[in-house]
């Protein structure tokens, strides 16, 4: 039963989550709109270690985002990200958060959700910390050298920052059973959150190499995801035109959470 208490703290928590979201230019309005509805429902339905790990991954994410921004994204920047970005990132872990409370499975869908979180996670910083990479990023599917900000593309900073992530998302969980009392056994959840992070920015990869819609923006040149960059609306070059990052990412992420189950059944 869900009691009050926990409701008014969601809502507080959220607030204040969301007016940092909206003043640090991390999202639109839309988009913070559609994290406060994300970070409500793993809140209350999931619990504070839920929401704790999405706020680490929001967090993170966003500060490594900002970090060296016009060097990654140019003068004119990739924009804000947006409502789509947000589902596209937290929709399979607030189902896997519902679905814990409702089928009252708090366990396996746990490890689930940190599958889910651990994928964006790792593909998320993949991405951010690649781009920053002194070596031309290379086609997963092909190896060939690519752009940066090309779907598919990986470079070897990218990959250990994609490794790296697990780390971060067990450590958060081993520092909620410190001092809270959990009982998830820190080697297996940092062995999945490791596997499921690293794994799902591959599948995230190879999904993109394979499938993703490409663009090239006509103001600076650059290879990008999106339709519009600079300002102004961008130049398809290749791909499934029906297959955006969004929709690779919410991929990415139900894997994410079959690979930390899978990988949670065989260890116990």
């Amino acid at each position: 039963m869900v009691l009050l208490p926990i409701l008014l703290e969601a809502a507080v928590v959220i607030a204040l989550a969301g007016v940092v979201a909206l003043a640090g230019r991390f999202l639109d309005f839309k988009g913070v709109t559609a994290a406060v509805f994300v970070g409500y429902v793993i809140y209350v339905l999931g619990g504070r270690i839920h929401f704790l790990l999405l706020l680490v991954f929001f967090v993170v994410a966003g500060f490594t985002t900002r970090y060296r921004y016009r060097e990654k994204y140019g003068e004119f920047g990739r924009g804000v990200r947006t409502w789509t970005n947000v589902l596209s990132n937290g929709s399979a872990a607030a189902l896997l958060a519902a679905a814990g409370y409702f089928l009252d499975n708090p366990s396996s869908s746990f490890v689930m959700f940190v599958g889910a979180i651990s994928s964006v996670f790792a593909d998320t910083m993949s991405t951010e910390i690649g781009l920053l990479s002194k070596k031309p990023p290379r086609m997963i599917t092909t190896l060939k050298t690519a752009s940066p900000g090309t779907p598919g593309a990986v470079s070897l900073l990218g990959l250990l920052a994609g490794l790296l992530t697990g780390l971060i998302v067990a450590f958060s969980v081993f520092l909620y059973d410190v001092f809270f009392g959990t009982s998830w056994g820190v080697y297996a959840t940092a062995a999945v959150c490791v596997f499921s992070g690293f794994t799902g920015s591959l599948f995230d990869s190879v999904v993109g190499g394979l499938f993703q819609s490409r663009y090239r923006c006509s103001v600076c040149g650059r290879a990008v995801e999106v339709k519009k960059h600079c300002g102004k609306e961008t130049e398809y070059v290749s791909g499934n035109r029906y297959v955006n990052n969004d929709l690779v990412n919410l991929l990415a992420s139900f894997y994410g959470a079959f690979a930390a189950y899978s990988l949670w059944a065989y260890l116990y």
